[in-house]
């Protein structure tokens, strides 16, 4: 027999209704051990002429009673006394009425098959005291009861022990635990393994010194299957003392899912970037798809050399599809090679397959150029497989392109270098003799004017040597940026350039960050292309922009039509035969260097103007 507590130190009165052995013996205890007064009646209606004499804190009743059951006893009992409580002692329970009974305020339900039952009972009847006791506070818990009923959450309220002594109905429909099995059993029932023992001491040690405890917690269904919440439990509070404590659950396991693909997703994009070649990717992409879908066929096609055919190149087929081996598509018919060429990804249902008699539903995924990947099931793909399925073929996608493009800038690199050696070996070093024999002819003969004209020859490679390796060596690279003044700079710049009759006029001033030796080296292509295709007569006038966002350089020259603009901007690309043709592809490079813009347009005096936005 379990020991009783006192409740009050005012004596309360419980009225026992039924013959039944245990029901009497449990009753009798009540006035040993928490001085309660037991009153006895056999018969429901002796039981209603009893509550109309005199007021009973707690009526507990065996049922069946020969004049009535089930709940048809609590409504009786509860003509004559509207609030009472009642606790119900059946000899032999049902599920149906277990639910109905701690799903009605005032009601404790005592199953029939309860290990201990006599002492379920007397706990029962303390509870109910115990609430009565506390008046306000009872109120209170029993309208949050009310509250929770229809919430969509799972909610379940627990003693300060942890055995569970309500749930709502979205605790039925999530676990598949009935109220009835779950009602005096403990939160364990929903334990799958998934956390250690630290977890939980953790768990209580938070709720027991009052405080509220959060986390995402991996619990196990009746059946078996698993599913995750996110978890509060928070203590009640009566009297400033821990009276019971409520879970509230948010099942997040969808969303758990969703954030386990999101980052499969984005583990598999990293795993692309690290490959080095577009031919190692199918196996990998199989084998990710695979995981991310878990479809029943994932088959990689990619193009070969001989347009029209798409090869296999990796596949996974299992239950319906195991031992598949998928074929070159070559039929331009094929509904994968439309698929394919038209880049457009499909999802079919009620496809059939060569593989199985069931009804397929598919994903045709093109991938560029590259190749298809068709994935299978005798399932379904919802719509959020679709999506993962279309991210995962663009990404993987822009990865390839990535992957030959940069493959493609390697090898560009690589002859680069090689031309910069020839160019730095090859002609630099026959230069250099050349005008040692010219240093030689012109002590020997004096002032000539074929030796200028070879002179200026010679000093003329010797520039488009310079530009040429800084094209092919430095690229786009700048060095670290300082505060620079375009007025400074320019005339720098101007005065390095032969610019003959030409005049320079800066209208206004501008600093800004840059590499003052590669903006100088934009200045001085700028001033010298002004000069070779605007004449030796020509103004050039430099100035800040209107909204301070870059600056302008304009010439009074004859301008760059409309439709060269685009071509004078390649290495190499010149109207005049004395011309290198990379002065602009320089100042493009530096420009881009710096992560700014640059506009070829008209100046207002018809001339070419470059304008360069920061």
């Amino acid at each position: 027999m379990c020991e009783v507590a006192s409740v009050t130190n005012v004596s309360q009165t419980v009225l026992c209704v039924g013959g039944c052995e245990s029901l009497r013996q449990g009753c009798s205890s009540l006035e040993e051990h928490i001085s309660a007064r037991v009153l006895f009646e056999q018969s429901l209606s002796a039981a209603r002429g009893a509550l109309r004499e005199r007021p009973v804190d707690c009526v507990v009743c065996a049922t069946p009673l020969p004049d009535g059951d089930g709940m048809t006893v609590v409504s009786d009992l509860r003509t004559e006394a509207t609030d009472v409580p009642v606790v119900l002692f059946p000899s032999e329970g049902s599920e149906r009425l277990a639910v109905r009974a701690l799903r009605t305020d005032g009601v404790e339900y005592v199953p029939s098959d309860a290990d201990a039952r006599v002492e379920r009972l007397l706990e029962a009847v303390e509870r109910v005291l115990t609430e009565q006791a506390a008046g306000s506070a009872d109120i209170r818990l029993r309208s949050f009861k009310r509250a929770v009923e229809q919430a969509g959450h799972s909610i379940y309220i627990t003693d300060t022990d942890g055995t569970i002594r309500y749930v709502n109905p979205a605790f039925e429909a999530t676990t598949g635990y009935s109220a009835a099995e779950a009602l005096g059993a403990r939160p364990a029932i929903l334990k799958s393994g998934e956390h250690d023992d630290a977890f939980y001491e953790n768990l209580w040690e938070t709720i027991l010194d009052g405080n509220a405890w959060q986390s995402e917690i991996v619990n196990e269904r009746k059946d078996g299957s698993r599913y995750v919440v996110n978890q509060t439990i928070a203590p009640i509070h009566v009297d400033g003392e821990i009276v019971r404590f409520v879970a509230v659950n948010a099942d997040i396991t969808d969303r758990r899912a969703w954030r386990r693909r999101l980052r499969a997703l984005h583990d598999a994009t990293r795993e692309w970037l690290e490959l080095a070649s577009p031919d190692h990717i199918a196996d990998r992409a199989r084998d990710q798809l695979d995981e991310l879908l878990d479809a029943e066929l994932v088959s990689v096609y990619c193009t070969t050399d001989d347009e029209g055919t798409l090869v296999p190149a990796a596949k996974t087929a299992r239950e319906s599809f195991e031992g598949f081996e998928p074929s070159a598509i070559e039929s331009t018919e094929d509904r994968r090679w439309i698929s394919f060429e038209s880049s457009d990804p499909q999802h079919r249902s009620g496809v059939s397959h060569s593989a199985t008699s069931d009804a397929v539903e598919e994903l045709l995924l093109p991938v560029g150029d590259y190749g298809l990947i068709h994935v299978a099931t005798t399932a379904s793909f919802d719509d959020t497989d679709v999506g993962i399925a279309r991210v995962f073929a663009t990404n993987l996608e822009a990865v390839i392109d990535r992957i030959e493009n940069y493959r493609a800038l390697e090898r560009k690199n690589e002859r680069l270098d090689e031309f910069a050696g020839v160019v730095s070996h090859d002609l630099r070093n026959p230069l250099s003799v050349a005008l040692g024999y010219l240093d030689i002819l012109e002590e020997r003969i004096g002032d000539d004017d074929d030796l200028h004209e070879i002179r200026r020859s010679l000093t003329h490679m010797d520039r488009i040597i310079d530009d040429v390796l800084w094209l092919a060596s430095e690229g786009r690279e700048v060095g670290e940026a300082s505060t620079v003044s375009l007025r400074e700079s320019a005339e720098e710049s101007w005065s390095l350039v032969a610019t003959a009759d030409a005049g320079l006029r800066i209208e206004s001033d501008l600093c800004f960050e840059a590499d003052a030796d590669r903006l100088n080296q934009l200045l001085e292509n700028a001033f010298a292309n002004a000069v070779t295709h605007g004449g030796s007569d020509v103004t050039v006038t430099v100035g800040a922009l209107d909204d301070g966002t870059g600056f302008y350089i304009a010439d009074d020259g004859e301008g760059i039509p409309p439709e060269k603009r685009e071509a004078v901007l390649e290495p190499g690309y010149t109207t005049k035969e004395d011309g290198t043709g990379f002065g602009l592809a320089i100042i493009q490079r530096v420009v881009e260097g710096h992560g700014w813009s640059l506009d070829i347009g008209e100046s207002d005096g018809g001339g070419a103007q470059l304008t360069v936005r920061l």
